[in-house]
This record gives structure tokens, sequence and C-alpha cells, in this order.
């Protein structure tokens, strides 16, 4: 059975399901739909819980041996299952799974985001058909204030919508941020208190935190503004700038695969060649739109030079190297750079 991540708690006080899948990207809202599972099984009598972290190396036979054993502790266990990345190897030891499911144990299954496909397949419909399964979509940028003023409404602070908006513009939309900064506020300001623009504004701190793969999805879609701050963002952390150049060259040797590959078998088929994501197919199909063969040549031959800066050898200023590769990723030509003039 599918539900929203809001009909969780009344699903749980009519009793316990033999499994719970949680899956999104939203890492705090499936992190809180967790927590749900486990405070309710906790308060339903079960007490031991079994915790799994299921990388490349797992050995699913530990998991199915605990499921066919009996417990000396406790009648009931909940089996606590974590797969970051799912694979043919997780798919088929979830299949077993399927047949050892009992109201004996509680299974809480915590998946990334599970595309329709994945959903229509045998193994994953049983394990739905068996238990409850709670899919995490992110909030929209426009309902973002409404849940900030809501989440601040549960601490016992009130937000104005302006001031929501201020707090969901300097985090980025970052929920766990976001969800970090109302605390603060409530520590420094108190319950109760009604807090507006002006207080938000000069309280809430700039809680943007990126990763480099971060700037890799401003580059490739072309948000110029975007790709700039995150730029600034990562360098002002102290990514070093041979990190920062290794991805910029990564991303440009993979759309120069893409244009080859391309040319006999069409875009969506490389990408498949070169295992791409399903869901970065359509962030690449904007770059390979956006840039020319030309251009792309022209950037392999600025990150070279932009190199022998790094490693102390003449070159561009750094900071204006990545400027200007910032720029040609997103589809406009610096007015001149080093190469116009050697």
């Amino acid at each position: 059975m599918k539900i929203r991540p809001d009909q969780l708690t009344q699903s749980l006080e009519k009793g316990l399901q033999p499994i719970y899948i949680v899956s999104g990207d939203e890492v705090l809202l499936c992190q809180e739909a967790c927590d749900t599972v486990r405070r309710s099984a906790m308060q339903q009598g079960i007490e031991e819980r079994l915790r799994f972290v299921a990388d490349a190396q797992f050995d699913w036979q530990d998991v199915i041996n605990e499921m066919q054993a009996l417990s000396l502790f406790s009648s009931r266990r909940l089996f606590d299952i974590q797969i970051d990345k799912l694979s043919e190897k997780h798919s088929k030891a979830l299949a077993q799974v399927v047949h050892l499911l009992s109201l004996d144990n509680v299974v809480l299954l915590s998946l990334p985001k599970v595309d329709a496909k994945t959903q229509k397949t045998k193994w994953f419909s049983a394990l739905e058909q068996a238990g409850t399964f709670i899919q995490i979509w992110p909030i929209e940028s426009n309902r973002l204030p409404t849940w900030v003023q809501q989440r601040a409404k549960s601490l016992n602070l009130t937000l104005s919508r302006e001031a929501a908006a201020i707090m969901c513009e300097r985090g980025e939309g970052n929920l766990l941020a976001l969800s970090q900064e109302l605390e603060k506020l409530l520590l420094s300001h108190g319950p109760g208190t009604q807090l507006d623009e002006q207080t938000i504004a000069e309280s809430v701190a700039d809680s943007s935190r990126y990763s480099i793969y971060d700037l890799s999805d401003r580059l490739l879609t072309g948000k110029l503004k975007d790709a700039l701050h995150c730029l600034s963002q990562l360098r002002a952390e102290g990514i070093e700038d041979s990190i920062l150049l290794w991805l910029y060259n990564r991303e440009l040797d993979t759309l120069n695969q893409l244009a080859s590959l391309a040319q006999q078998q069409g875009l969506r088929n490389a990408c498949q060649k070169l295992r791409i994501w399903d869901k970065r197919v359509p962030i690449y199909e904007s770059a390979f739109q956006r840039l020319p063969l030309n251009s792309l040549a022209y950037m392999q031959r600025y990150i070279a030079l932009l190199d022998q800066s790094i490693k102390g050898l003449e070159g561009p200023d750094i900071e204006l190297g990545f400027r200007n590769l910032t720029l040609m990723f997103c589809g406009i030509k610096p007015v001149a750079t080093e190469l116009d003039v050697l």
C-alpha cells in the first residue's frame, strides 16, 4: 500500500505492518519518516533493533539468517535496512526477503528515489503489497515558505510569509539547513516569538552548502548565476582548485564522448552507453544542445591553460579562469581569453 508521508502516523496507530519502505532523495524528510516508524515500533513493544547498511560489498545472507532465526531477547524485532544505491544484487536479495516477511518482525527499508520502472518490478510490487510504501517527494520551491512556517509553528515560533521567504532564499532550499536554522532561532529568541523579515535577515546566515556535484548540475543546465555562486562558495570553503578543475574537465570529457557517440546512435543511446543515470540524461541533453562542438574544443584548450596556472606555471588568473570556464559551460563566450591572444 502506498501512502503519503503525512498519512504515516495515522497508519502506524492502526498497528505495525511487516515492512515499511521509505524512498526519496530528500534526506531530512526520509530521515523523519524512518524515525517515525522506529518510534512507533518501540512504542508497540519492539525493543530489539538490527541495523544494516547495504553497500556494494554487503552480504545479504546475514539479514536472511537473522530473519529465519529466533531472537533470544524479544519476541519481535525491527530490521532497519538502508540502501543508498539500488543494484541487481540488492533487488535479488529483496526478492528473497519478501518470502521471509511475517508479523514476528518488522522491516524498515530505506531506499533512494525509486523510479516508476522499478516500482513495477515483481520484487518491489510484492514488498509494497506486503506492507507500506512511503514515497518522499521534494518540496516545490513555491511551497517551501509554507513548509518553513509550519515547521516554525511546530517549534512554537511564528514566521511571517516574508520572513519564511528570506529563509528559503538563504537556505537554497536545503531542508536540513532550514530546519537547523529554525532550531537556532528557537534557542536565541525563545518559544512563542514572532519573527519578521528584518529579524530573519539579521539572524540567519547564508547556509548554502554545496558539493562539487551541485556545481556540476548548475554548469550542465546553464544556470550561470547559480553556478557562479556555487563556485564561489566551494572556493571559500577551501575546495582545492585541482579538484574543481577535475570536475570541469570530467564533464567536458563526457560531453565530448557524447558528441562522438551521438553521431552514430543518437544522444539517448549514447547516454546509456556511458552509463549516465536516467535522471541526469536531460541535464546532459541541455548542455549538448547549448554547446556547439567548436566551443567544446576551445574549452578543452582553456582547461589545459588553467591547469598550468594551478601547477604554478604561466597561465590565466585562477579565479578569473574558473569564472571564464563557467561562462563557457553556460553558453556565454568571454570577451577575450589568453587563447585569443596567443
